[in-house]
């Protein structure tokens, strides 16, 4: 296509597709703006269904499970400083810093699962062998380890747990609708 008509149907040829795309994203719950409020740490249903989304404020979904290098969970982004809340309650099972990859990270063992955050920044707000609950402050979206941008890493292992033989779970679909939930 030459020419300025052609240069211009070339751009409204583009522009509807970064809309339908965008559409699309948001409708699967690919993107979210946060809530009304921005309020991405509201609690779900009461009692031992309690839920949270880890990242309080806006954010948007990033890489999932496999990602073309291993990648073993999925990453949410974020403004660095945002808070991170524990998405299930459980007991500290891990608070570390590992430089070539996880950055500074908190496993909390729930029920079912262990609860594994990561690239946070410094300032953790939890210790080991302390009693969570859903919602609760653990930390703040950083880009610690190997990261290249303000994000939460977040994973989940079934029994016995992250790196005790445990077996990845998904953790999309969960993060979905506790996204959904607030």
């Amino acid at each position: 296509m030459n020419g300025p008509v052609g240069r211009g149907a070339l751009l409204a040829i583009a522009l509807v597709a970064t809309l339908g795309l965008a559409a699309t994203a948001l409708a699967s719950g690919g993107l979210s703006t946060g809530g009304k409020d921005g309020d991405g740490g509201k609690r779900g249903g009461g009692g031992s269904d309690d839920a949270a989304f880890p990242i309080q404020g806006r954010h948007s979904y990033g890489d999932g499970i496999g990602a073309g290098r291993g990648h073993q969970g999925q990453d949410i982004f974020a403004k660095c400083g945002k808070k991170v809340v524990a998405a299930r309650p459980g007991r500290v099972r891990w608070v570390d810093y590992q430089a070539s990859g996880a950055g500074h990270y908190v496993v909390v063992k729930g029920k079912k699962y262990d609860y594994v955050y990561m690239h946070m920044l410094k300032r953790l707000s939890v210790r080991r062998g302390e009693r969570v609950g859903a919602g609760e402050q653990i930390g703040r979206v950083g880009s610690t380890g190997r990261a290249t941008g303000c994000h939460l890493h977040f994973e989940m292992w079934r029994r016995p747990g992250w790196y005790r033989g445990g077996q990845l779970a998904n953790p999309t679909p969960f993060l979905k609708r506790w996204d959904r939930g607030r």
